[in-house]
């Protein structure tokens, strides 16, 4: 991905300009197109510096914000409120412009569009249907509670592989100090004695003196093949080809399938419950997909709508989407209530990730725990070998 910065009109010929994170020029040119403007000059940025604020900042914002305006505060004073509160520095800086831009006469969505590496695409959509219908408070709460639980999935997903790393990173430090410093005095005692070390402790010795002395080349081989790999997978034919081969093996496929249905269900379920129109929220959700060939059998939705077609038929005909999908949609469909019908699908979806996820830490482990106790073993089974010939030498 690269940064472009652009200058663009709008229907009624003002200027707006920003940034987008895009991988091509092209691609920037139609995230721009796709957000109503009219490109006039669109260049790439050599440097720039993504801004970070955590999530709980974000939350906090939209929640005071829908909060204060439910009591009756006008929008500028709300703000006044929030940025004097705020004690994150950049954020701070950052609803002090929002302030003095909505004090110039300025809409919030529009003040909130200028700060994208900040608050994404969704946040300035929805505010701007919030606006158009007089809802603004209610949208805002809705946002914020949006927000939350996409925090609350990825700390999910966090604390289910922090066991297993921390297993893992054990293991290996416990091989590392028995090859490097605890077999080798084993060997040097065979060695004070002038009799031949045992075989497999001599193996294991060897390991230990190549750790101890290019050990160093270990980290720099894998910090290259790290950044080779984050260089290959920005290549769009090698991603396409990787997502691919990811939803071919069996188990995975189910549990990045389930991952990217359930941010696509909530987000366009959110989205549509406020107000945002269907195609335009269809294009900003297929932006957060992170599986480039989910993301491509999504592209023809927009197009079937168009001439006519329902959401949930699309679903049904495709045979990558789960029956599931394609029914539940279709019923909310009759009943009038798309959104909280995806809405419901992102949470069933959650849910049955949840369960792949569990389900493959539960493999994970054992297979963690017997590969380190197979190594573990072997070097225990070394330094016994050892003892055994220092008995034999004495008796």
């Amino acid at each position: 991905m690269a940064f472009f910065q652009y200058t663009a009109r709008d229907a009624a010929g003002a200027v707006h300009r920003g940034v987008v994170e895009v991988a091509s020029r092209q691609e920037a040119v139609r995230r721009i197109k796709a957000g109503g403007l009219y490109p006039v000059v669109v260049k790439p940025v050599k440097s720039y510096r993504r801004r970070s604020v955590p999530a709980a900042e974000l939350i906090g914002f939209f929640r005071d914000l829908s909060d204060l305006l439910s009591s009756g505060l006008p929008l500028d004073r709300a703000l006044i409120l929030i940025n004097t509160n705020q004690r994150h520095k950049v954020f701070k800086k950052v609803t002090g412009e929002i302030l003095d831009d909505v004090r110039g006469g300025g809409d919030l969505s529009e003040a909130i569009s200028k700060h994208k590496d900040i608050f994404g695409e969704l946040p300035a959509h929805m505010v701007r249907a919030g606006e158009a219908s007089a809802t603004l408070p209610a949208i805002l709460m809705r946002l914020a509670e949006y927000l939350e639980r996409r925090r609350a999935f990825r700390q999910t997903l966090v604390s289910a592989l922090v066991y297993p790393s921390i297993l893992m990173t054990i293991s290996l430090l416990s091989m590392v100090i028995l090859l490097v410093y605890v077999i080798p005095r084993f060997a040097q005692i065979f060695r004070d004695l002038n009799q031949e070390v045992p075989f497999i402790t001599q193996v294991m010795v060897q390991a230990g003196v190549f750790l101890e002395r290019y050990g160093w080349v270990i980290p720099i081989m894998l910090l290259a093949v790290f950044f080779l790999g984050r260089w290959l997978h920005r290549q769009p034919a090698v991603r396409m080809a990787v997502d691919r081969a990811v939803l071919a093996v069996p188990l995975v496929r189910s549990l990045v399938l389930y991952a990217e249905l359930a941010r696509f269900c909530r987000t366009l379920g959110t989205m549509i419950q406020s107000g945002v129109p269907l195609l335009r929220s269809i294009q900003l959700v297929e932006d957060l997909l992170f599986n480039s060939a989910v993301r491509r059998t999504l592209v023809p939705l927009k197009q079937e709508i168009k001439i006519g077609h329902s959401v949930s038929g699309y679903f049904r005909s495709n045979p990558l989407f789960p029956p599931r999908m394609g029914t539940m949609l279709r019923i909310a469909e009759e009943r009038g209530g798309l959104g909280p019908g995806l809405i419901g699908l992102g949470e069933h979806y959650e849910a049955e990730m949840e369960r792949i996820l569990q389900r493959l830490l539960g493999l994970l482990e054992p297979m963690v725990i017997l590969f380190t106790g197979a190594a573990i073993g072997a070097m225990v089974l070394s330094m016994f070998s050892a003892i055994f010939g220092i008995t034999d030498i004495q008796l």
